[in-house]
């Protein structure tokens, strides 16, 4: 049901019957203005029906230009970020629909903004605010786009070096003997980073998040707020960089607060010039300071958002993972995403079609080593995690190193002889152990955490066989043609549980939350095993699984 603009405006007299005809289609409708206070007005606003309303398009609220940055909750756009159309398939005709977003203008915007109850609203959302700045005073002409920071806030000011990366126009504020910054450049790869330029950067910690009303708005104030937080010589060296080896650089006023941080270029320093592969690009000189966004990618707020305290502590680890296969290579990518600092992975196989379906890695990889490209995606991806291909056998590293300065060993290769290996290297240096394995089509997958002074061999009893949940006839493990290898049939889909399962318990053990040996199953139900063949039954321990879809069963290491 089409808009009835007369009922409307009954139900809204503030509403304006005259239609206007907007950009791509959209209908508008003025709303009249009250009588504003002086310094609190703008110049007009609309309700404004894109096209495909009611069926497929939300009705919103727009402001005029002048509201941008002086209003809160408005858009860079105009619109009025505010609740009020439930959108199509709500069950509302058109005509409630916009009257609920008209009231919700009036109530929850209109009325509390006039009385002085939004003031404090900037505040809450400072980067969005920010971020509506930036983008208003972006041109193609900017020698520098964005700041990328890599560590914390700093407890006092500080002037310090950063990179500006060309042709990305990227300042990272780390320095450059950080391990980081290295990893993020190479991350950018080399047609985004091919120079490297010194800038520097006066990095101002800030008690409260910047606001429009408390942005500097000129060099000027950005000079008084450097003279207030830096000490003589730090004022200086920052004022002053032509005194500094490598003559004169880009300067950066970088202004962090916990929550969110705010940077600007400052004008009057180098053209900032590419190399291109056909010739040059040449950005000029600033005559007025550019806000700048401001991205973090520091470890704590990459893969932790801040709420993960235990990255700072992950970021120490040291994690040998045994095996780049179906198991272990998106369990590195996990141990990666979680913030462990460094990964010691190991695997001789190179990476074959018959891999493809199940492995984190694709067919663009076909022939190469498994640990190498493991190592090389997760690396470019992942700049807080360091990986380590080696691309060998377990038993040529184990025999080659102990595991000293190793905080954790997961052992994903089902392998007994590597087992066996570990379980000497161990006694040599002791370190907790997971042995993570999938049952075929993944009726069961099990993780065993060992301890430090916890053994896998009960004399000489290698316990896999007897912690699995299911008697698999002999014809379960088939022979791949062609050669002496053999493999288990399983899908991605269902090897999910077990990559989750593997990935959990082994950060439990690099966090210190597991004290006990203990053994994890994720274990099927019959109907799951019926599904593959009709002559699987589960083990005693497990039978409980078995009405179930999927069971998790905790057991004590025998």
């Amino acid at each position: 049901m089409s808009l009835d603009v007369s009922r409307l405006q009954h139900d809204f007299p503030d509403l304006l019957p005259e239609p206007l005809s907007r950009a791509r289609g959209a209908t508008a409708y003025r709303l009249k203005l009250p009588a504003f206070p002086w310094g609190r007005e703008f110049a007009w606003g609309e309700l404004v029906l894109p096209r495909g309303f009611p069926d497929r398009a939300v009705a919103k609220i727009m402001l005029s230009p002048d509201a941008v940055l002086r209003i809160p909750h408005v858009e860079d756009s105009g619109s009025l970020c505010i609740e009020g159309d439930p959108g199509p398939g709500c069950g509302y005709s058109a005509n409630d629909r916009a009257l609920l977003l008209l009231l919700a203008y009036q109530e929850k915007f209109l009325g509390p903004w006039l009385a002085g109850n939004l003031d404090g609203d900037f505040s809450t959302e400072p980067l969005n605010y920010w971020y509506i700045e930036v983008a208003k005073a972006r041109s193609h002409a900017d020698p520098v786009r964005a700041v990328w920071t890599v560590d914390g806030c700093p407890v006092r000011p500080l002037v310090r070096e950063g990179l500006l990366v060309l042709p990305s126009r990227i300042v990272i504020a780390g320095d450059r003997d950080m391990p980081i910054t290295g990893r993020i450049i190479n991350s950018l790869g080399e047609a985004r980073a091919s120079q490297l330029i010194r800038v520097l950067i006066a990095d101002i910690p800030l008690s409260h998040p910047l606001t429009p009303a408390t942005w500097p708005r000129t060099a000027s104030n950005l000079d008084q707020l450097l003279t207030g937080r830096l000490r003589p010589a730090q004022r200086a060296s920052f004022r002053h960089p032509l005194r500094r080896r490598g003559g004169s650089v880009h300067r950066i006023v970088l202004l962090r607060h916990a929550t969110c941080a705010f940077a600007y270029l400052l004008p009057g320093r180098p053209a900032t010039v590419v190399e291109l592969e056909r010739g040059k690009k040449t950005y000029p000189p600033l005559s007025t300071p550019l806000p700048l966004g401001v991205n973090r990618l520091d470890p704590a707020w990459t893969v932790g958002r801040d709420q993960h305290p235990e990255v700072a502590h992950r970021q120490t680890q040291h994690v040998l993972v045994l095996g780049a296969g179906a198991l272990g290579s998106p369990v590195v990518e996990h141990l990666a995403k979680a913030g462990v600092g460094l990964i010691t992975l190991v695997d001789r196989d190179d990476l074959v079609p018959a891999n493809v379906g199940r492995h984190l890695l694709g067919v663009d990889v076909i022939g190469q080593p498994k640990a190498d490209a493991v190592a090389r995606r997760v690396n470019v991806g992942h700049p807080a995690t360091h990986v380590i291909p080696m691309d060998m056998t377990a038993d040529e590293w184990l025999g080659n190193n102990t595991l000293a300065g190793i905080d954790l060993v997961l052992d994903l290769t089902g392998e007994p002889d590597v087992r066996w290996l570990v379980e000497q290297a161990r006694r040599q240096h002791p370190c907790p152990l997971l042995i993570g394995w999938m049952e075929p089509y993944v009726a069961a997958a099990h993780v065993c955490s060992l301890p430090a002074d916890a053994a896998w061999f009960q004399g000489t009893e290698d316990l896999m066989g007897k912690l699995g949940a299911v008697d698999w006839p002999d014809d379960v493990i088939r022979q791949e043609p062609g050669c002496s290898s053999r493999f288990q049939s399983y899908t991605t889909v269902a090897a999910a549980y077990a990559v989750a399962m593997v990935a959990e318990n082994a950060l439990k053990m690099v966090d210190g939350a597991i004290a006990e040996p203990r053994v994890i199953s994720w274990v099927r139900g019959q109907r799951y095993l019926n599904d593959q063949r009709s002559d699987l039954a589960l083990r005693d321990w497990a039978a409980t699984a078995a009405p179930h879809d999927g069971l998790v069963i905790e057991r004590s290491f025998p």
